[in-house]
């Protein structure tokens, strides 16, 4: 029962379970890769193999969910709060739920969002192209399905109104994440990639509002990798080498790091919060059937 959570088998859920928490409890649970040397990753503790359509085929996950999984634990820190959110995923999903719909929800919660919303109507054209990925999403979600030719011509439109942006312009970005929503649920990558795209689309917001460039960004890579060879603040390593660094020879450039640290932790909150939207979503999902009793 595609789309079914778990294919209304507890069974199939208490394995997936206990596979995961086995990984966790044993130290072997990790970021990525998916599957090596016995280290598995949240697809990969549940199916043992580096198989994201294997993890939607047993478990019963819509692809494009299961696709983005890795995405939202990996926004995660510390591990153990990754670790919370994996085990709150699987054991949160209730047993036959119909996950046919989620998709389709999270991606129009996405194309709603207001900072892209501001940003499209600057320009008629790609926001027709919005409302009417919008409306796709919308008619998928009563149960209409949508054929192939009307998504392609959806598509089209988005893709034909984003070239007409600038390259690298807040605009530009904002069409490409229309772009990426104008495919239907069952696409693998549709819910990633449109995630992914608000999120660099928000990232970028919030740099340009504290005046952050990418000079500044060369000048920092530059200054890190001259120490580097240099030796210099050698007693320190990573990040807190970089802070030592800017700290002793560039301050105002130093705090305004400080600054876009802040930023770019803030947009991974995105991804922490649509987790754990999703998991609100198939918490709250009709039952598509009665479980099967427990083997």
């Amino acid at each position: 029962m595609e789309g079914i959570a778990f294919h209304g088998d507890p069974a199939v859920k208490a394995q997936a379970l206990e596979r995961l928490r086995s990984h966790i409890a044993g130290g072997s649970f990790v970021y990525f890769p998916a599957w090596e040397d016995g280290k598995a990753n949240v697809i990969g503790a549940v199916v043992e193999a580096d198989d994201t359509p294997a993890y939607a085929d047993r478990l019963g996950y819509p692809l494009a969910l299961a696709d983005a999984l890795p995405m939202f634990v990996n926004g995660f820190r510390p591990q153990t709060e990754a670790e919370r959110f994996a085990i709150a995923w699987l054991d949160r999903t209730p047993v036959g739920a119909d996950l046919t719909r989620v998709v389709s929800q999270l991606v129009l919660d996405l194309l709603g969002n207001e900072s892209l919303a501001t940003l499209t109507a600057r320009h008629p054209d790609v926001e027709q192209t919005r409302q009417a990925i919008m409306a796709l999403h919308r008619r998928a979600i009563a149960g209409d399905e949508v054929d192939r030719k009307t998504w392609k011509a959806a598509r089209m439109a988005a893709v034909g109104a984003t070239d007409t942006l600038d390259e690298g312009s807040l605009d530009r970005r904002a069409g490409q994440v229309v772009e990426a929503a104008a495919w239907p649920s069952t696409m693998r990558t549709v819910l990633r990639d449109t995630l992914s795209g608000l999120g660099t689309l928000e990232l970028h917001l919030a740099l340009n509002a504290i005046g952050w460039t990418e000079e500044d960004e060369s000048r920092v890579f530059h200054l890190r990798e001259r120490a580097e060879t240099e030796g210099y603040k050698a007693d320190f390593s990573g990040l807190d080498r970089v802070l030592a660094i800017l700290d002793a020879d560039h301050p105002d450039l130093g705090r305004r790091f400080r600054m876009r640290l802040d930023r770019v932790e803030g947009a991974s909150a995105r991804y922490r919060t649509m987790g754990w939207a999703t998991i609100d979503m198939m918490e709250r999902a009709p039952l598509f059937a009665e479980p099967v009793a427990a083997h």
